[in-house]
């Protein structure tokens, strides 16, 4: 694996290099290591062979190792902001490498080829890093970066933890100096491209490692996190990872004290360089060796001498195109754009330890002709662009081409002047697809009710459709006969000319849409979508609707007006007012001013600055609060682990207020989040797993949970009586993988369902459905109790839940309650302004947002968490993609090109213009 930490202090830095990097193991006291220098930069300044502390402490302070003259432009250590002191400037970046523990052990214990093989890996991976080196252009009003594909590096191989274990590692120490061949001058590095190429760099390591350890005649165990050398006992590896195990313990106790946590692995970072152990005197390797030796048991010994090979072994070969394929399922399943250097890690880590190289797995990919963005190494596939392509040109080719759909129709009394306005719009429509935009909260689903009302009225046959069974659920108590599009797509039967409504479209992806949009052609039908592209997108790749408003040239019926946040829900003047205040944050937050939506709520007092040890503790109590006031109350989080933890505070804040009945420990599943890929891939399927099938396969039936015992090359083996059956990768669509957890459940208890099933009774379960546990039955089974206060029974097999008292914004969405808590983990990733959006306009009558930091959350929540759509690849060319040959659809592709370049320009005269106001 590959770690990166950042030194900032001239000061700490001098005394690394002095103390731990030069100055050997933790066993030698007196010994040196020699570092070697590494890159091109390094060959630039002459910086070959050994590495010298001179040199070394010269590039610290930004010069010249010989000359001692300046190497950039910023010297500044430090920089004053009002009364604080900041770091000004990076020293280097230390790119720690090391391999997994089983090889740590036998390398250093009796195997010294691996730690050649070690070092040799540790290159590649430098090597492919260095490439990815840019430099800030800051000349003639730019403000890019640009390639410079040089480093100076610094290495240092290391062998021991600081519990004088064996962990062979190497300390790629990277100086914050690049040379710029355009300018031709030193630079300070920007390492943001390095850093992207992180887990390619990881995955280029383990395999070239892998590798040569095939050639020398080892076995290796592969699994979704690495490997492990096949036949190294798991006591051996555990015994010599008494500092992971020290650092593991620490991160747990800091992390229930509430520590402040953006990255999980920062917080490790931190916990173990804050406890450093000094070095002990008058050891050696040799006595090292035998100190380890003498930790492990006659059969562990055995073990590890049973590894012993003086023959070569033969590398595994692998069909390096079917591990591409593999790749490019993983990633485009949920993305319609992706880096190079992530499909790479991608099939590096499917063949891992094959035999191959990355010259040959890049000739690979080059022949699988993906369609690049000039100037970036971003991709798609010609399948993904094919699909946006296909539903753009459908909605463009489609304009005005058909008959009115209800233009007589008289809308109801009931509705707003808009959504009377918007009705009409979408019952004149001549168009094939119809859009139909609402913000949260906006009551899209009543003017769909009376859309309903208008085609019926003109004997048109109607379908309506949604993405989610919760969301089919909410519209049918809206009086609309709906159905999944998932389940309409399996039979895709149609009545002719009829008109298919769909609801949320927002969350489609481009091949569900297209297949929809093939099927509603082919029965001359007519196609009206309804979504808010502003709010979470889809799941899968392509977020489709996105694409049709970008480059199909359609104009939307749209209403505007926010029905959610009624000031008629006060009870008085000042709760009136609240929510009006309340609705006017949400409006902005809709309309793209999310910094002023961040304010409104601020000056609300809706946000409230708590710190990282108290923020769970503060939402439970006022979840609890809010019980006792017989409100429905949401808590939305960033991450599915904010979630859990936020979920078990709850819990036990509601069980110690009495508020839960008594508990019963049961057997539950958790879904493990697996791509179909990930799914027909056996190094992601761990001891201890079930499966719960949603479709029947042989004896096992929908429905059912049965225990995952092993893999084999082509598929999975269950148990179900004590007899087991393997069934082939191929049908691993028809079940969920989860994992088996103890879950204390109490009368009174909040589940969300993660499945989609019935109930004894014969009622629907629904994936994401929020239900309140009423009773526990002697067999295990649970009443519970749903919208409508209808009661319906869980199974002892239908135990696939997590707690519900928070969830995620995604999992949010579409849902209405009383009131919304917000907790801000400080995960930066995942906060953005369609989270904001989402996350804020929930709520009925209120929302607080918990922060340790208002300020930072304020600037975060402005980023955009749009995905890339393959259309929007600026070097797209949509003629160049074999979607059709027709005549007609190269014309069509060349106006989606059109429009794209109409809307460069556009947003180039808009950004001129600000220069100019400026």
């Amino acid at each position: 694996m590959i770690q990166t930490k950042v030194q900032f202090n001239l000061k700490n830095a001098q005394q690394y290099f002095r103390e731990h990097l030069g100055a050997g193991d933790y066993y030698s006291e007196g010994q040196k290591v020699t570092g070697e220098w590494l890159g091109n930069g390094a060959e630039k300044l002459g910086l070959k062979g050994a590495v010298g502390e001179d040199a070394f402490l010269a590039l610290c302070e930004g010069q010249h190792p010989e000359t001692k003259l300046r190497l950039g432009q910023r010297l500044n250590s430090v920089r004053q902001e009002g009364d604080e002191v900041k770091a000004n400037r990076r020293i280097f970046f230390d790119f720690t490498i090391a391999p997994p523990k089983s090889v740590s052990v036998v390398a250093l214990y009796q195997d010294e080829r691996i730690v050649g093989l070690h070092e040799c890996a540790v290159r590649a991976a430098m090597h492919e890093l260095e490439k990815r080196a840019e430099a800030r252009i800051r000349k003639s009003g730019q403000n890019s970066e640009r390639i410079t594909g040089d480093v100076v590096t610094a290495c240092f191989r290391h062998e021991t933890s600081r519990e004088l274990d064996p962990h062979l590692h190497t300390h790629c120490v990277v100086f914050n100096q690049t040379f710029d061949p355009v300018e031709n001058c030193w630079k300070a590095l920007h390492a943001a491209g390095m850093y992207r190429a992180h887990r390619f760099a990881t995955n280029l390591y383990r395999h070239e490692l892998c590798k040569g350890l095939r050639a020398l005649g080892y076995e290796i165990e592969n699994h979704a996190r690495g490997f492990e050398i096949k036949g190294v006992p798991q006591s051996v590896i555990e015994r010599f990872s008494k500092r992971h195990q020290q650092i593991d313990q620490e991160t747990r106790e800091r992390l229930a004290k509430g520590e402040k946590v953006e990255n999980l692995n920062d917080l490790r970072e931190r916990v173990a360089h804050g406890n450093r152990r000094r070095k002990l005197k008058n050891s050696s390797a040799d006595r090292l060796r035998e100190t380890w030796g003498q930790q492990m048991q006659p059969d562990e010994l055995s073990a590890l001498h049973a590894l012993k090979s003086t023959r070569s072994g033969v590398a595994q070969k692998v069909d390096v195109a079917g591990m591409v394929v593999w790749a490019e399922q993983h990633l485009f399943e949920r993305r319609a754009v992706v880096h190079d250097h992530e499909l790479m890690a991608a099939a590096l880590e499917r063949g891992r330890g094959a035999d191959f190289d990355l010259g040959t797995l890049r000739a690979v990919i080059d022949q699988r002709g993906y369609v690049r963005e000039k100037g970036t190494d971003k991709l798609t596939s010609r399948e993904t662009l094919g699909w946006e392509l296909e539903v753009v040109m459908a909605a463009r080719e489609g304009r005005n081409q058909h008959t009115a759909l209800s233009p007589h129709h008289e809308t109801s009394v009931d509705l707003s002047a808009e959504q009377k306005v918007a009705v009409e719009r979408i019952l004149r429509s001549r168009d094939l697809i119809t859009l139909f935009r609402g913000g949260a909260g906006t009551g899209k689903s009543f003017a769909l009710k009376e859309v309903e009302r208008g085609l019926v009225a003109a004997a048109r046959p109607v379908i309506v459709l949604a993405p989610q069974r919760q969301q089919v659920q909410d519209l049918q108590a809206d009086g609309l006969s709906a159905d999944t599009l998932a389940n309409f797509l399996q039979q895709k039967q149609l009545p002719r000319e009829a008109v298919v409504m769909v609801d949320e479209a927002g969350q489609i992806g481009a091949r569900q849409l297209g297949e929809l949009v093939r099927v509603v052609k082919a029965q001359r039908g007519r196609l009206i979508l309804s979504g808010d592209t502003r709010q979470h997108g889809s799941v899968a790749a392509s977020d489709a609707l996105r694409a049709i408003e970008k480059h199909a040239g359609l104009k939307p019926a749209v209403i505007h007006a926010i029905r959610r946040q009624d000031p008629k829900l006060g009870e008085t003047i000042e709760q009136r007012t609240f929510i009006r205040d309340y609705r006017n944050a949400v409006k902005l937050a809709a309309d793209g001013k999310i910094a002023d939506s961040f304010d409104a709520l601020d000056r609300l007092g809706c946000v409230r600055e708590v710190s990282d040890d108290s923020r769970r503790e503060v939402i439970a109590s006022e979840y609890v609060a809010s019980v006792g006031r017989k409100e429905r109350t949401l808590v939305v989080a960033q991450t599915r682990e904010e979630v859990r933890q936020i979920n078990e505070a709850i819990h036990d804040k509601l069980r110690d207020s009495g508020a839960l009945g008594e508990s019963s420990v049961l057997k539950t599943y958790q879904p493990v989040d697996l791509d179909e890929a990930q799914k027909r891939d056996a190094r992601f399927y761990q001891e201890g797993q079930s499966a719960y099938f949603i479709r029947g396969y042989g004896r096992f039936a929908r429905g059912g949970i049965y225990s995952i015992v092993g893999t084999t090359e082509k598929g999975v083996i269950f148990e179900k009586d004590g007899v087991r059956s393997a069934m082939s990768f191929r049908y691993a669509d028809r079940f969920i993988v989860a994992a088996e957890k103890e879950t204390a459940i109490g009368v009174g208890e909040r589940l969300q369902l993660k499945f989609n099933g019935k109930s004894r009774e014969g009622q629907r379960f629904n994936n994401g459905e929020l239900v309140t546990v009423r009773e526990i039955s002697v067999d295990g089974s649970l009443v519970v109790e749903g919208g409508k206060a209808v009661r319906k029974t869980l199974s002892p097999t239908q135990r696939l839940f997590t707690r519900g008292y928070a969830v995620t914004s995604y999992g949010s969405q579409g849902k209405t309650v009383d009131s919304v808590l917000l907790a801000d983990a400080a995960n930066r990733a995942a906060t953005n302004a369609q989270q904001w959006y989402v996350s804020i306009s929930r709520g009925r009558k209120r929302v607080t947002v918990f922060t340790a930091d208002k300020e930072e959350l304020r600037a975060h929540v402005q980023q955009c968490g749009e995905r890339d759509l393959a259309l929007d690849l600026a070097s797209t060319d949509a003629t160049s993609v074999d979607v059709k040959q027709s005549a007609r659809a190269r014309q069509s592709m060349s106006a989606v090109e059109h429009v794209r370049r109409h809307q460069a320009a556009m947003r180039a005269t808009q950004n001129n213009h600000q220069h100019i106001h400026l």
